[in-house]
């Protein structure tokens, strides 16, 4: 039986407890704060990241280099037969495109780079149900399969308190996003056919939060067989969140 291991990027938020119970290799993806690069997670603590937030330079992220996939990949040479690398939407990021590039670099092992039509978590969800599968002994085939299956029903809502990063990303164009600001709208996010969309428009950032959760429930006919609720730097207010939808 053919041995299988699993290979993500870190824009999908899963937690180290997990990756390292089901021996997931994390590639980082890079931040940029002005001149200063930094691997996200290994030479930049999510602590200093959010700190660093505050200050007048925003940062600006891209994909890991190919060469950060060659020394992954390289590392599990001997290890396994197959690697399946599971990444973020190609329609949003050039992660899966690096991960090909060094994947042509690679003897010894077939690699196969999954593209999950989804981002975030969405991702992180699928690369765990991925690893779960591996460790039972599925095989690659089994596993591509099961992934494919589980993107069709895998859902991600995201409110945001505000468009200050989302506008430095320039992923919003400048006015609307400052329009969208002067008026207290807060948009919900989602995605759809691997593109990250603004589904609605509301208000204020308490009625998307709640509007959030109520989107969930129906994509999901309110029986989710997971659900994952993240946040950045905001552990109270996601714990009082979570109270409401349990």
């Amino acid at each position: 039986m053919a041995r299988v291991r699993i290979v993500t990027d870190s824009s999908n938020g899963i937690p180290p407890d997990i990756v390292d119970e089901y021996g997931i290799t994390v590639v980082p993806i890079q931040i940029q704060f002005g001149t200063e690069s930094f691997k996200e997670g290994v030479d930049l603590p999510y602590g200093e990241f959010y700190r660093r937030l505050e200050e007048p330079v925003l940062p600006t992220t891209s994909q890991p280099a190919p060469g950060d996939f060659v020394n992954a990949y390289k590392s599990l040479v001997g290890e396994c037969d197959e690697i399946l690398s599971l990444h973020l939407s190609s329609k949003a990021s050039g992660t899966c495109q690096s991960a090909r590039l060094a994947a042509e670099m690679i003897d010894g092992v077939e690699i196969a780079i999954v593209d999950t039509q989804t981002a975030s978590m969405g991702t992180g969800l699928l690369t765990i149900a991925a690893a779960e599968a591996a460790k039972e002994g599925k095989s690659s085939e089994e596993i591509i399969d099961l992934v494919m299956r589980g993107a069709e029903g895998t859902h991600v809502f995201v409110a945001l308190p505000t468009l200050k990063y989302l506008r430095r990303s320039g992923r919003v164009p400048q006015v609307q996003a400052w329009v969208a600001s002067l008026l207290s709208i807060s948009p919900i996010l989602t995605t759809h056919d691997g593109v990250v969309e603004a589904i609605e428009r509301v208000r204020t950032f308490g009625a998307s939060v709640r509007r959030m959760v109520e989107l969930a429930a129906e994509s999901c006919g309110g029986r989710a067989k997971r659900l994952v609720l993240m946040h950045a730097n905001a552990p109270d207010e996601a714990r009082a969140l979570l109270d409401v939808i349990r």
